[in-house]
Formats: structure tokens, C-alpha cells, sequence
């Protein structure tokens, strides 16, 4: 077109901040073609595609226009197909987008969520006040239930709700929902959860690889496997988070020894090279175990049919969540049916995800060999019952055919007789399926042949061979059948989602087959010359895209089967020493040793269940925490002498304990505090106020005092009396600070600290600084602060103290009403004075005009 019109922005669907983006291209063919483009999309996606749009139409290359309208044009192309699953999942967002998109904004939102359940609890009450307490508090989990699930919240108790509950769990529920914290966890979940969901389903998750000519290596086109980038930055940022946090603590325990925090987590299962360390030496020990028995091992790999596949045309918008809920469901119900026919097995299961996020399973177990085809036979008729139908459409359409064959008919005077009917059978021919049978079918006929040639022979040798031991008078020698391998079925109907194979241990133990999935979904222990069959790349730069879907999606990565409890087997490792206690003493030194096998023996052995020899011994504190729940924290460890157990013991005929006895393995109380703290306190226990007994600290804006007898004030108080003197070192000695003739006192480890005024404002100027950055910084999603981020908190400082030097003020006001102090939320009642801090991001976000020292409106008339 030679001229071009401008489409009218508000005739169409697109968000407010899409707008923006849009009007700000000045071509008006370029302009025009994000709009249509982006009227087609979710609302909640569109801002986001927007923005990659313009990241990518203002780079200062030759060309960006062009190629940032060909990525707008294939990304709808290839998002169009699942237009319908984006809208049904923006549609049942659990909170407006304006709230999800911030992590600020939905913690502050679970605030006003908890006022809105305290707000159902005084409605149902006042409406129902002639009706019984416990019909009243029924009645509120009711409604508060109802509301949190609209949210997508996990309500307490809501699977149990149809029985009768006790008013106890009612209440428990009720003072959960009514908790700001309790709903900011539960939103943090859903935000990262649906963030996700959203990643996933505009392709951001999966495998797109292509080889670059130019650097000769593979690259990917923007997109992350197993989890987005942003889940991986959240993550990174998390754990950083929670590492400054362990660094920042320190434990004590009731003996007076003090540790840090970060070490005792490194020390523990939290650690990955420990937590790693023990998986391979349980399964080591378990595979050895197994050996003893006589039982094989089996390897399966187990995934969901092709709607929980969000790279399937198929796929309905499920997440991995609801993938891995399947998987063990399924597995529940296999498991049911083995345990009813008393199929005895155990091994390890290990999840990992597929590229698109879908998690699939590994399971190594080890079983009786008489009975591996039972067990295999159960567990794929299980696993294929859903959406069987997609298996047999992957060798081709089905077709029918006209087929005669005789059929049964039943006649009531004279029997039954044998007729000739002609009907319609349903068949696949001509597929890949048939093609590979039939392949299959004549090598099994070659085989069989072989074999048949191969025991002939076999019988006419040592027919020969008896006539000529007999007359040489001789034991016969015996000549077996030359062994011909059959041939395996290289097709598999179920593969694509149940695959069982048979370990062979000449090619390695079953330990090693499972190593490198462990290692892989933990750190990447050993694995640098390995490649990812999913993605093509480095095993070991997996793991943290790995730890990174398992978080978001709360999903168990690593689980044992029929295995004796290791709970009990890690606190047993606490006791160090031996015990006198001739009952518990070989278990605790096989759990002391490591000896993973001997410990399995002594507990019962495998499949043993809960009628294990030794369980976890738990203290019970009723109404333990804020809640009022009952808080179990374990103390150690206790015989299991339950008669059932016992009995069940006896008829396995496995070790049987029977005397009641039980050791405490956690004999000391730790406390955690802040690092520092205990040494503040001896400090404290240790220091007189007198100037003789402190010392001094050599920092820039301390300086030193004359120094008297240690009887004397440590500065000047003239006109103060024995008690005012007694009172400033009563708060020196509890850290406050004093302020005196411009200068400021204050005791810190037991050294003196003496500023001046003048310092201390650089000081705390300083401290905002550095904190205002560190805000900006996580707003950002950036664990990094960066200059930018500085230079703004410079900025934003330096304008909130030029505020209070206008007024003739040192420090900063806080905002101020009639009443006192005013927050943000509360009633407006009356004047309100503005802060220096407040006003100093008014400004700088533009919604105030700045004051200079020329204006004629004070700053204390502002409202």
C-alpha cells in the first residue's frame, strides 16, 4: 500500500502494556503487523511476546526489523495449533496476572487473602450463632474451603471433609487459612507452578537443537530443556538466597558448643555428594543382597500416554505435576495387585523429566526368576490401559476386512452344531508393525530350524559315542546341542510407554545401569563425557535444569521399594560409639560401618515393611506450633515388638527381636541464632563498663577516649548523678547506643565504639545504599547487583537526606498522620505528612514533582 493507515489500537484485544510497546514503532507496516499479530494471542502473553518482539526489532544490526518480524510470524505460526490450551490455561489462572507476574505482588496478596477467610469465619459465625460450636466451625471450614480452592490453594483436611473430622482438624484448618504465611506459601507454589505452565506451553520448554556451521557445535534456539530459564534463574536465585541464610546462622547446643549453620547442612543429607554417596551405596549393597537370594533384575522404563506430552499435537494443557500424579497412581494400583498375589520384589525408582518437562520413570527391581513374567505382565497391563489406542495408531490406521470362519450356534432341541458365517474383522496391514513381524516371524523359523538340526546331532553323537564307550568299557563322554541365541523381538508394541529389560551382568551390575541416572539428577557427578540422548548436550550441565523442574514441581526424584526404613538407619549412624545394649548394638555398628546389608538382615530383610525389627522412636508435642498441631520430632530409635509384626516375622523366618528396648540418639538441644550472637553473649557476661577493662577498636570513625580509673565514667557526665550513671551502662551493656557532645557510644564484642555524629549519618547513608541495591537486585530476579543497581540506590538516597536537609533534619522522618506513624493500607484520617523515604520514590517514579530549597511549600504541609 503507498500510504498506509494506522490501526485504532482500542478496536482491538490487546493489553494495556502491549499497547504501549506497539505504539512505539514508528513504522506504521511493522506497527501495524504486531497488532494483528498479538490480538491473537492470550492477554497474559502477550506483553512478554511483545517485549521479545521489540528486544529484537531494536538491535542495531542490519536487518533486526526483518527478523523480528519473521520470529513474531513463526512463533504464532507454531503456537496456533495449541491456541485452544492457551486460553483454557489463561483462562483458570488462579490469580489476575497483575498479581502472578510479581513475586512482590503475590506475597503482599496473601495478606489480604488470609483477611478475607478472617472475614468468612465473622460472617458464618454471625449467621449461625443458635446453631452448636461444632456444627458452627463445620459450617466456616465449608465456606473458607470452598473460597481457597477458587484460588487453587491445598485446603487441610479436604480429602478427608465427607467423613466426620474432629473439631480438632477444623480448627487446625481454619487457623492455617487464616495465616499470612501459611497463604504465602501456598501462592508462591501456584505462582511458579502456572509461570511454568505458561513457559511450557509457549514452547520455551524442549528440545530444539540445530549444529551451527560456523562454531561447528550444537546451539539452541532460545529454548531450555527440561525447565524454563526463568525457573532456572528462580531457582538459582533461591538457593543463593537460602545459602546467605545458613552462612548468616550459627547453632548452640545446650553444652555451650557452637557451629555454623552452613557447615552441619554440609555435613548432612542436604549436601549432594553425600546424599549421592549413600543412593549408590544402597543400591550396591541391595543389588549383593539380591545376588544371595537368587533373584534377576529387571530395568524398566515407564512414561505417560501422549496428552501429558506437551510437544504431542495431543497434548490438553496437563502439567508434569498431573503426569507424575498418573504415573503414581498407576503405580499404586500395580503394586496393590503384586502385594494381593504375594510377588515379592524391590529396587529403586528414579524420575526424570523428558525435554518438554513430561516426567518418565526408572525402576530397577529385583525379583525371583520363576516369577519375572508374572510381574512383568502385571505392571505393563497396567501401565498401557490409558489411551491404549495411540500404541497400536503408531504401525498404521485401522482398517477392516471381510473374513469366514465357523462360529458355535446353540440349538435348544438338537445341541449345538458348527456353522459358516462371513463377517467384518478390524486389521493393520501393510504397516511398519507387520513389515517388522514378519521379518521377525522367519528368523524365529531359521532359529527353530537350528535348533532342531543342532539336537539331532547332538542325539546321534552321543548315540555314537555310547556304542564306543560300551565296547572300549568306558564312561560315555556327553555332547550337548550347539546353543543357537534366539532371535529378539526388535519391535516392541508398548515400548513407547513400558519397557522391561532383563539385566545381563556380563555386561555390567545393575548398580552401573542406575549410576548414571542418579548422578545425572543430582549433580552431574562424572558425567562429562556423557550426552544427553533428549537434548544432545553435556550430562553434567543438566543437573541444575533438573534440580530446577523437581522444585518447581515439588516432585520426588529418588524412592526405594520393599526397602527397610532408612530413617532408622541414619540415626543409628549419630551414635558413634557403642552402646551396652546387646539388642541394638550389631545394628548400630552395621549402620555405623555402612553396611547397608547387614543392617536390611537385622532389620527383617527386604519387603519387610512396617514389621521391621527397629522403628523411629518420636516425642509428641501437643499444640507444637502455631497451628496447634501435634509436632513429632524424633529422638531416636525403639524395638518393634507389636504382636503382629512379631508374628509376622516368625513366619518369614527372618531375625526376630522380641525385647523392648530403645536408645536415644539425639541427646543434645541445638539452637539456632544469628552468627555472633553466642560471642556477643560471653561478651556481654565478660565486660564491666570501667575504660580500663575495654578495648579498643581500630576502625576509621572510632577515636580514642582518655582513659581513667575503672571507677570512673568512661566519658564526661558532669551534673549526673550515681542511678543516670548506672542506667548508660546498663544500656551499653545491652548494645543501645548512646549519644553524647556529638559523639555516639556504643560496645560491640566487647570493644568500645566511639563516632562522631557526622560519621554516623555517612554511616547509615551507607547502610541504606547497600540495602536499597540489594532490594533492587532481587526485584530484578538478579542475585547479582550490579552498577546500575547502585546507581540508582545512590540516587534514591542522596534525594531522601537533600529532603531532610531542607527541613533542618540529620535523619529521615518516617510518614506521619495525626495519630502517629501511617502506614500504607490504614485509614486516611486527617493530615498526612509525608517522609523523606516516601517522597524520595514518589519522585523518582515520577508520581511527585521534586522539591528544591526554593519552594515556598514546606515539606510538612504536604498531604
Amino acid at each position: 500500500m503507498a500510504n498506509p493507515k494506522l490501526i485504532d489500537l482500542e478496536t482491538l484485544r490487546v493489553s494495556g502494556i502491549a499497547k504501549g510497546l506497539i505504539s512505539s514503532i514508528s513504522d506504521i507496516d511493522d506497527r501495524n503487523f504486531l497488532a494483528r499479530g498479538l490480538q491473537n494471542v492470550p492477554v497474559p502473553l502477550q506483553s512478554r511476546m511483545a517485549r521479545k518482539y521489540m528486544d529484537r526489532y531494536n538491535q542495531k544490526k542490519a536487518g533486526s526489523q526483518y527478523r523480528a518480524n519473521t520470529w513474531l510470524r513463526r512463533t504464532i505460526a507454531r503456537l496456533k495449533p495449541r491456541f485452544g490450551v492457551l486460553f483454557s490455561i489463561t483462562q483458570n489462572m488462579p490469580l489476575p496476572w497483575h498479581i502472578l507476574s510479581s513475586i512482590e505482588k503475590t506475597k503482599k496478596h496473601a495478606g489480604t487473602l488470609a483477611l478475607e477467610c478472617v472475614q468468612i469465619t465473622l460472617d458464618v459465625s454471625e449467621e449461625n450463632q443458635h446453631l452448636p460450636y461444632e456444627k458452627i466451625i463445620s459450617l466456616t471450614y465449608d465456606a473458607i474451603a470452598t473460597h481457597a480452592k477458587a484460588v487453587g490453594a491445598n485446603v487441610p483436611f479436604y480429602a478427608m471433609c465427607d467423613d466426620n473430622l474432629p473439631t480438632e482438624c477444623y480448627e487446625i484448618a481454619l487457623l492455617k487459612m487464616q495465616c499470612d504465611k501459611w497463604w504465602a506459601r501456598q501462592l508462591k507454589t501456584l505462582r511458579k507452578q502456572f509461570l511454568e505452565l505458561l513457559e511450557i506451553a509457549t514452547g520455551q520448554v524442549g528440545k530444539d537443537l540445530y549444529h551451527d556451521k560456523k562454531s561447528k557445535k550444537p546451539k539452541r534456539r532460545g529454548i531450555s530443556p527440561y525447565s524454563s530459564k526463568q525457573a532456572q534463574r528462580e531457582f538459582s536465585f533461591a538457593q543463593a538466597s537460602g545459602r546467605q541464610f545458613l552462612e548468616m546462622m550459627e547453632l548452640q547446643s545446650s553444652d555451650g558448643d557452637v557451629i555454623d549453620l552452613i557447615e552441619a547442612v554440609k555435613s548432612g543429607m542436604a549436601n549432594p555428594a553425600n546424599r549421592r554417596n549413600e543412593l549408590m551405596l544402597r543400591i550396591r549393597e541391595t543389588e549383593e543382597l539380591a545376588d544371595e537370594m537368587g533373584y534377576v533384575a529387571m530395568f524398566y522404563t515407564i512414561t505417560c500416554p501422549a496428552r501429558f506430552h506437551a510437544n504431542a499435537n495431543t497434548w490438553d494443557g496437563s502439567t508434569p505435576k498431573d503426569a507424575q500424579n498418573y504415573l503414581t497412581t498407576t503405580w499404586a494400583r500395580a503394586r496393590s495387585k503384586l502385594n494381593r498375589r504375594d510377588l515379592k520384589y524391590f529396587g529403586v525408582r528414579v524420575v526424570e523429566p523428558h525435554a518438554d518437562g513430561c516426567p518418565h520413570w526408572h525402576m530397577m527391581l529385583f525379583m525371583p526368576k520363576n516369577k519375572l513374567q508374572e510381574i512383568n505382565a502385571i505392571l505393563r497391563w497396567y501401565f498401557i490401559q490409558e489411551d491404549k489406542t495411540e500404541l497400536y495408531n503408531r504401525y498404521g490406521p485401522e482398517l477392516t476386512r471381510a473374513k469366514v470362519f465357523n462360529k458355535f450356534v446353540d440349538i435348544n432341541t438338537h445341541g449345538t452344531h458348527i456353522k459358516t458365517v462371513e463377517a467384518c474383522v478390524k486389521y493393520r496391514a501393510g504397516t511398519e508393525k507387520s513389515h517388522l513381524f514378519k521379518l521377525y516371524k522367519q528368523k524365529r523359523t531359521k532359529w527353530g530350524f537350528a535348533k532342531k538340526k543342532a539336537n539331532e546331532v547332538a542325539i546321534q553323537r552321543n548315540k555314537e559315542e555310547a556304542e564306543k564307550a560300551k565296547a572300549e568299557k568306558r564312561e560315555p563322554k556327553k555332547f550337548k546341542a550347539k546353543n543357537h541365541k534366539a532371535p529378539t523381538k526388535f519391535y516392541r508394541t508398548f515400548s513407547p510407554r513400558f519397557d522391561a529389560v532383563k539385566l545381563d551382568k556380563s555386561k555390567g551390575s545393575a548398580a552401573s545401569y542406575i549410576a548414571k541416572y542418579i548422578s545425572k539428577n543430582i549433580d552431574g557427578y562424572m558425567l562429562n563425557d556423557h550426552v544427553d540422548a533428549d537434548t544432545g548436550e553435556n550430562l553434567q550441565e543438566q543437573a541444575n535444569p533438573v534440580l530446577a523442574w523437581a522444585s518447581t514441581w515439588n516432585i520426588r526424584q529418588f524412592q526405594f521399594q520393599g526397602s527397610p526404613s532408612v530413617t532408622v538407619y541414619r540415626e543409628l549412624r549419630r551414635m558413634r560409639t557403642a552402646v551396652k545394649d546387646e539388642v541394638i548394638e550389631p545394628i548400630r555398628y552395621a549402620a555405623d560401618t555402612a553396611n547397608w546389608k547387614d543392617y536390611v538382615k537385622l532389620q527383617g530383610g527386604m519387603c519387610i515393611g512396617r514389621a521391621a525389627n527397629f522403628k523411629s522412636m518420636y516425642e509428641a508435642t501437643p499444640m507444637g506450633n502455631d497451628y496447634a498441631e501435634v509436632v513429632r520430632r524424633i529422638k531416636g530409635v525403639i524395638t518393634n515388638t507389636d504382636y503382629k509384626a512379631t508374628l509376622t516375622r516368625l513366619f518369614n523366618d527372618v531375625h526376630n527381636v522380641i525385647t523392648d528396648t530403645s536408645l536415644k540418639t539425639r541427646l543434645i538441644e541445638w539452637t539456632r541464632q544469628l552468627k555472633g550472637t553466642a560471642e556477643k553473649l560471653n561478651a556481654k557476661d565478660n565486660t564491666n563498663v570501667g575504660a580500663a577493662d575495654l578495648s579498643w577498636s581500630s576502625g576509621n570513625n572510632c577515636t580514642p577516649i582518655a582513659v581513667g580509673s575503672s571507677a570512673e565514667l568512661i566519658f564526661n557526665m558532669v551534673g549526673c548523678d550515681e542511678k543516670q550513671i548506672t542506667e548508660v551502662k546498663k544500656d551499653l551493656n545491652s548494645g543501645k547506643r548512646i549519644a553524647r557532645d556529638g559523639q555516639i557510644y556504643q560496645i560491640k564484642n566487647g570493644q568500645l565504639h566511639v563516632l562522631d555524629e557526622t560519621a554516623q549519618i555517612k554511616h547509615n547513608k551507607h547502610l541504606a545504599i547497600e540495602y536499597r541495591a540489594k532490594t533492587l537486585a532481587q526485584k530484578s530476579a538478579s542475585w547479582h547487583v550490579t552498577e546500575d543497581h547502585w546507581q540508582q540506590a545512590r540516587q534514591l538516597v542522596d534525594l531522601a537526606y537533600q529532603y531532610a536537609q531542607l527541613d533542618e533534619r540529620e535523619t529521615l522522618s518516617a510518614t506521619r498522620n495525626e495519630q502517629g506513624e501511617f502506614h500504607y493500607g490504614e485509614p486516611k484520617n486527617g493530615l498526612i505528612t509525608i517522609g523523606d523515604w516516601d517522597l524520595a520514590i514518589l519522585v523518582n517514579n515520577n508520581s511527585a514533582s521534586a522539591i528544591s530549597d526554593n519552594d515556598w511549600w514546606s515539606l510538612d504541609l504536604m498531604a
